[in-house]
């Protein structure tokens, strides 16, 4: 549905060029949920505006639904627009006009009756399940409620695509639960082509099948959710995943000599990660019994996306050494990510366990 070649954008400031986006090459598939993410200043947001061209790409190329919309004149852009929605961060409603005069002015010029443009916002108001806000103004709705309203302008063309641009970075956690709900409900109700533009990590978890990573202007990692996520190959990528995974504070719990990490000889601190979406035994509890050590879990941070395991559990495994070699060599061998966070002794659990920690740190990362 969306596909961009080599596309770059430079911006000239103070007589420098500055490159947004640099030679960008995505395929989105119809009817796909696709999330953009990158921290403030990766070039994301010039990146979807370069999908409608609202911004104009240095070079590269722009196709969707098989039009290369590089190639149109600017009528034939304008027109081809209609079909590709666009929702912002701040809304952007007409302070002026009600919740359904927002909605209708996209339909000004669209031949449209006065019956049949008000039988079609009345059809929007329903669909985003504001039918009793028909003549609210934007200063008496909610922001949940106004991005609805947003929403429902944006599909007053019948789009086949929505972009997205940080839709949801206004809104309170509750009402983003129930925006992304709404547009995963409108992905399926209306076959909509979604992208998603985001810095939040959790909004890519509840709605996207597959995620592109933007670090300095470049898509540095892409592939779907699930893959991306269980076993991210990029620094930016596991910098994404520790701003909503607990399993990260146990470095600082380590750094601060906390006394809930102090490890007694025989001892060893053990980060497993979920690397496969049918991991469903309980691993836990197998290793304690089939290699008689004791493993005590101290964080835990596991979800699922649709119906797969992903995050994983921080351990104090206590044992002899080799019994706990045994052990994460039958946990490596069901596909679970192992590291070796800290050992306490005594010397023979401690030296071998760290003899293989950059065998097990290279695996998973």
């Amino acid at each position: 549905m969306i596909v961009l070649e080599n596309v770059s954008k430079a911006f000239e400031a103070e007589g420098n060029s500055v490159e947004a986006i640099k030679n960008v090459s995505l395929k989105i598939g119809r009817g796909e949920v696709y999330g953009i993410i990158g921290f403030s200043g990766a070039g994301k947001s010039t990146l979807v505006r370069c999908i409608n061209l609202l911004e104009r790409p240095t070079n590269g190329k722009v196709f969707v639904d098989g039009v290369e919309l590089t190639a149109l004149s600017g009528r034939e852009l304008r027109g081809t627009r209609k079909k590709i929605g666009m929702i912002f961060q701040q809304f952007n409603l007409f302070a002026s006009r009600t919740a359904a005069g927002n909605i209708a002015y996209p339909l000004k010029y669209s031949g449209l009756s006065k019956k049949q443009t008000a039988d079609k916002v009345r059809d929007l108001l329903t669909l985003v399940g504001l039918e009793d806000k028909k003549n609210s103004y934007p200063s008496q709705l909610s922001g949940g409620q106004q991005q609805r309203v947003a929403i429902a302008r944006a599909l007053a063309n019948d789009p086949g695509i929505l972009l997205c641009d940080e839709a949801t970075s206004a809104l309170d956690p509750q009402t983003t639960l129930s925006i992304l709900k709404l547009l995963k409900d409108l992905n399926s109700k209306l076959g909509l082509t979604i992208v998603v533009i985001t810095h939040e990590m959790q909004v890519v978890k509840e709605i996207c099948d597959r995620v592109a990573v933007m670090e300095n202007g470049e898509v540095v990692e892409e592939g779907d959710v699930f893959s991306v996520f269980a076993a991210p190959k990029r620094r930016i990528t596991r910098d994404f995943i520790d701003t909503t995974s607990n399993l990260s504070k146990i470095y600082a719990l380590l750094a601060e000599d906390n006394p809930l990490v102090r490890l007694l000889p025989g001892e060893c601190i053990v980060k497993l990660k979920y690397l496969e979406k049918d991991v469903s035994e309980a691993l836990v509890s197998t290793i304690s019994r089939r290699f008689d050590i004791e493993a005590n879990i101290i964080f835990g941070d596991v979800e699922f996306l649709g119906n797969a395991p992903i995050g994983g559990l921080v351990l104090i495994v206590s044992g002899k050494g080799r019994d706990i070699e045994a052990a994460l060599t039958f946990l490596r061998g069901k596909n679970v990510g192992v590291e070796v966070i800290a050992s306490g002794g005594p010397a023979e659990t401690a030296e071998r366990i760290d003899a293989q920690r950059g065998v097990e740190v290279a695996g998973v990362f």
